[in-house]
């Protein structure tokens, strides 16, 4: 399948949870349902299996990738965090604002795009890339403990706790190991594990809410540009410094250039910072991401 095949497949996908919700076969809750068992199951299950067979000899070479994630994303928050300091939003506007900018959906999107157009080889890849969107959502969660008060406890638990971590751990460890798992565990594995598109993208679009776009256009448009284009181009030059070439380099562009993650709603609902304006960027770059996606890939 083809970038432009799987991007519109995405797309379908999307639609399908969307129009559930609008047409009343479906529930806007009904994400929350879906999301615990691809968070909990499903995507743990496909990374699993990807770090499971993959080639872990040339781990210089795809650690690296986790750097750049951290970089580009924190050079991608503190960009908004001066353009919404000029711009005098509110305290909590602003720091949303950095937190949907700093967290790439490098799983939900980025996996199920990753996977349809680079197979398994890249998906590996796109899991180390995604390791880095997880050490900037402790950080994140951190500061924002810092800034608003909280626990250190929740926050950590939350991330110690995050079962795609354990599909990374456990998966490296039976791979090292060389575990034989048995015919009956690996093809339960592979049932679930292709449970997770599907079910994220029908997740995704139940997700999406248009409603409070019209009031924070303005900054949702900033967002959208620094996730989108802003993003990649700090990538591009990032893998060039580091010397990253072939599938590395480009799985690492691509994932650079996925929209806001819905990890940052969790944020802003966590901290009781700006939901709504979280959710607009969420809504504008994921649909913005649909068009820029394919002629990234293509480009590159």
């Amino acid at each position: 399948m083809n970038s432009t095949e799987t991007i519109l497949a995405i797309i379908l996908l999307i639609l399908i949870g969307y129009v559930s919700k609008k047409i009343g076969l479906l529930k806007p809750e009904d994400s929350y349902t879906l999301n615990k068992i691809v968070i909990n199951i499903a995507i743990p299950s496909l990374i699993f299996l990807a770090m499971f067979n993959a080639d872990l000899s040339n781990l210089k070479i795809l650690l690296p990738i986790t750097l750049i994630c951290i970089i580009t994303g924190s050079l991608c928050g503190l960009l908004v965090y001066l353009f919404s300091r000029a711009r005098g939003y509110s305290k909590k506007t602003k720091w949303t604002l950095v937190g949907t900018s700093t967290l790439f959906n490098s799983g939900f999107l980025g996996y199920p795009v990753v996977l349809g157009v680079f197979g398994a080889t890249g998906l590996v890849r796109a899991v180390f890339y995604d390791m880095g969107s997880t050490i900037l959502f402790l950080c994140l969660g951190i500061l924002f403990i810092l800034i608003f008060g909280g626990k250190y406890t929740s926050i950590i638990k939350r991330t110690l706790l995050f079962p795609p971590l354990w599909g990374i751990i456990l998966g490296i460890i039976a791979n090292i190991l060389h575990l034989n798992l048995g015919y009956i565990p690996l093809n339960v594995l592979k049932y679930l594990s292709g449970a997770a598109i599907p079910l994220i993208m029908i997740s995704l679009g139940l997700s999406l809410e248009v409603g409070d776009l019209k009031d924070y256009f303005g900054a949702a448009s900033f967002v959208t540009l620094t996730r989108l284009i802003i993003s990649p181009m700090i990538a591009i030059l990032m893998v060039y410094i580091l010397g990253l070439h072939g599938l590395e380099g480009t799985v690492t562009v691509v994932e650079a250039c996925m929209p806001s993650a819905m990890l940052s709603l969790v944020l802003a609902a966590s901290y009781d910072l700006d939901i709504n304006a979280a959710a607009a960027c969420i809504f504008l770059s994921t649909v913005v991401s649909m068009i820029t996606l394919p002629i990234l890939i293509s480009l590159i």
